[in-house]
């Protein structure tokens, strides 16, 4: 029989411009704010889970890990900020393959 153990949500106090999920979901950025209406309060969007924003809430992949990296993160003391993606590989496959084949020509 496994021992299910139960993790203890550290809810940090709200600091500066971010006192509601909807300030600090604008501020991570990278379309997160879109799911501000998903959390209830504070304290919710700091007890939700992986699964619980996976099945409860319906938040894609990469915003959920985007969210729960940043809610770490604050716990920490660490207020969010805008971090850009990269621009580096923005082309689209059938422009590098394109590229590709006219420098195999040249």
């Amino acid at each position: 029989m496994e021992a299910v153990s139960k993790r203890i949500a550290i809810i940090p106090r709200p600091r500066g411009q971010f006192n509601d999920p909807g300030s600090f979901l604008k501020a991570i950025g990278r379309g997160c704010e879109k799911f501000t209406d998903k959390f209830k309060d504070w304290d919710h969007l700091f007890r939700a889970d992986a699964s619980v924003m996976k099945k409860d809430l319906g938040i894609g992949p990469k915003q959920r890990k985007w969210i729960l990296m940043w809610t770490n993160k604050y716990r920490l003391g660490i207020n969010p900020y805008l971090i850009q993606t990269s621009k580096k590989h923005t082309m689209k496959r059938s422009e590098r393959l394109a590229r590709a084949k006219r420098r195999r020509h040249d």
